[in-house]
């Protein structure tokens, strides 16, 4: 099963401004996450990414999980969406079950943080937006790791944005 965390984030590594803001993302953005969503069929992410996609959940054209210790979120019955406080490991078992081959990892920074020290992500996909933002969350939490990635693709999206395709040497 191949993992990819998929992130917007700013040059200076946020993904949030503040708390959970998000609305910075753009357009283009979007498109590139549609693209890897259907290729994928399955996205995973943390109960404070689910609360920010409001209207737009579940997403369409793919299983949406949410993991979560929320008692209320577990208890929620949602066409095309599961609500879990499964461990990475056991979510990824639970998608080999069901078929899929490919995850779409979502976030946030807690449930990045968790599938890393698993070492369960496979390949990180940046779209680095051209902002510095002062505040927010970032990618992983705080973490004792160095590691080098292999940059395998780069693609410019145009005004100023860079989709940046890693893989882990695992």
């Amino acid at each position: 099963m191949k993992v990819i965390l998929y992130m917007a984030t700013s040059v200076n590594g946020y993904i949030t401004k503040g708390e959970d803001d998000s609305s910075w993302v753009s357009d283009i953005d979007w498109q590139e996450f549609d693209r890897l969503l259907r290729e994928s069929g399955i996205i995973v992410m943390g109960s404070r990414t689910y609360e920010q996609f409001t209207n737009d959940f579940p997403q369409e054209g793919a299983l949406n999980v949410v993991m979560t210790h929320n008692p209320d979120l577990l208890s929620k019955q949602v066409k095309g969406a599961i609500f879990t406080d499964k461990t990475p490991t056991d979510v990824i078992k639970m998608a080999e079950e069901k078929g899929f081959t490919q995850i779409m990892l979502i976030g946030g920074m807690t449930l990045n943080t968790s599938f890393l020290k698993e070492n369960l992500i496979d390949e990180i996909w940046l779209d680095v937006h051209p902002l510095l933002i002062g505040q927010g969350k970032t990618l992983f939490k705080e973490l004792d790791i160095f590691e080098e990635l292999q940059l395998f693709e780069s693609r410019d999206l145009g005004t100023g944005q860079m989709l940046l395709k890693y893989r882990r040497q695992k």
